[in-house]
């Protein structure tokens, strides 16, 4: 499995052999980001791929400068967790 990020497309996404798998969907609003999507494929559950997702997604803000923040339920609940702090 493969995660890109694509900031062309605003996500991070999962790929299993070229196949999309997953993804993380973002809005760019310049000095912050908002995580509104973050979906896996079901039958690659229990993976930990979601939280993978979200991270690529913070390290890429991180990057930019960019605060992040999320309306997606799972997404919001990961943002809350030790290490995203800076982000906020």
């Amino acid at each position: 499995m493969e995660i890109k990020f694509e900031e062309e497309q605003k996500r991070a996404a999962v790929y299993d052999g070229g196949k999309l798998i997953g993804q993380c969907i973002y809005e760019d609003k310049g000095d912050h980001w908002i995580i509104t999507t973050t979906k896996v494929d079901p039958a690659y559950g229990g993976q930990g791929l979601g939280r993978k997702l979200v991270d690529t997604v913070a390290s890429a803000a991180r990057e930019k400068g960019a605060r992040l923040r999320a309306t997606c339920s799972y997404a919001a609940k990961v943002l809350t967790k030790p290490g995203y702090e800076d982000l906020r």
